[in-house]
This record gives structure tokens, sequence and C-alpha cells, in this order.
């Protein structure tokens, strides 16, 4: 908890994101139905991250390494970036994280293999379901090798919760069980939860046809090229 009020997300999105995307409180997007408005999320506070470091036995802070991919992902633009912002947030309350960078292919192996104490991860969501974020990457069944949880978060609260979602045909009914499951996740703090993108396509003027999708796929088939220079 005493990190998730040390990073500035605020900072890192109008920085690093170029102000294209949105502080994340909860570790799914706020556009998604199910989403806990009521969770506060946690203001970035650095004498509060000091204390409450103090109070868990660590008035020095401690040292730690922070994993990061090389290269640009759907949801973080330039990852290396980001993490050196993480790591002069974490440094200024004490934890002394060391860098450590891998490119896409061996660091998704080594962190869903639980090699990382620390790691930037996204996701982009399949079909528009809370389900797909919250049990997909916090459920317990998720921490199986190579884990989609790399977390490794176990709540049997939350499993409780999520399994009963799956079981519940009522949408609203599904949405109340989704919205106590982020006020549990909230509260266990497995995450920092960084920030939601927004999705951007750069295009020549020449362009026309291109559907933006929501799953970030790129796909060609209605688009065509104004002749001409």
């Amino acid at each position: 908890m005493a990190i998730n009020h040390a990073v500035n997300r605020e900072g890192i999105v109008q920085g690093l994101y170029g102000g294209f995307g949105t502080p994340a409180v909860n570790p799914m997007p706020p556009t998604l139905w199910g989403y806990n408005r009521s969770v506060p999320g946690y203001p970035h506070d650095p004498a509060k991250a000091k204390a409450m470091l103090a109070a868990a036995g660590f008035p020095n802070g401690f040292k730690t390494e922070l994993w990061a991919m090389t290269g640009p992902r759907p949801y973080m633009p330039d990852p290396l970036k980001v993490a050196e912002a993480i790591q002069a947030d974490l440094k200024a309350v004490g934890i002394d994280a060391t860098l450590k960078s891998l490119e896409w292919g061996t660091y998704l192996d080594q962190v869903q293999g639980g090699k990382a104490p620390m790691s930037l991860f996204g996701w982009v969501g399949d079909n528009g379901d809370p389900d797909n974020f919250l049990y997909t990457l916090l459920g317990t069944a998720a921490t199986r090798l190579p884990a989609q949880n790399v977390a490794f978060y176990r709540s049997p609260e939350v499993d409780k919760l999520l399994l009963d979602a799956q079981a519940e045909v009522d949408q609203a009914k599904r949405a109340a069980l989704y919205e106590q499951a982020q006020a549990l996740i909230h509260r266990d703090a497995p995450w920092v939860p960084l920030a939601h993108m927004t999705q951007l396509v750069a295009f020549d003027r020449r362009v026309h046809g291109y559907p933006m999708h929501p799953t970030g796929k790129v796909r060609f088939r209605t688009v065509w090229l104004e002749p001409g220079a």
C-alpha cells in the first residue's frame, strides 16, 4: 500500500503518456460496466508512504528490483521511461529499486514464471467483460504457471465473488459482485494500478475506412487509399 502512495500516477500520465491516458484506481478501466466508482484510489503522498513503510518495519526502506520490458506496449508507450519515473518515486520514500529490462519474449517468460520482485505489466481486454480483467489477472487460478496473475495474488474472498459472478446471469447482480471484488483488491493492494491508456492511431490524410478496434487489433479489410499526392 505504501508503494501505491509513493507513485505519482498523474505525473506519469501527463509526462510519459502525453496526457493520452487516465490515472488508474482499479485494475479494470472506468469505461467497463461493473467499475467501482466508490473506490477512493491512492493519492500521491510520499510522507504517508514513508510512514507506512516505517510502520511495516522498513524505516530505512529496502532494496528491490523493478523489471520493465524494452519496447512499447499498447498500454504503455515507453516502459523504460515509466520504470525510471517509478524508480525515482520509490527512491524518494527510501526504496532503492534497481531496474532490469528484457526483450518482450524473455520478459514475458520470466515475469509469468514468478522471477520478478516487481514488474511492469498490462492488459488489453478481449471481450468487454469485467471477468476478463479481474478473474484473468487476479484470480487464484491465474497463478498457475505461466501466470497471468503475475502478482501471484490469492484471496479466497475475491475468488468467491469472481466465481459467483461467472455463475450469475443478471448483469446488475454481476456488476455488484465485481464492485465488491474491486473494493477488496483495493484493500489488499497487490498492484499499483498505473494508467488506462487512450488508444491512438496516426494516419496519412489519404487513408480512409480504418476501424479502431476496442481490443487494439489491426484490421485493414475496409481500408482504402485516396489516389493522388
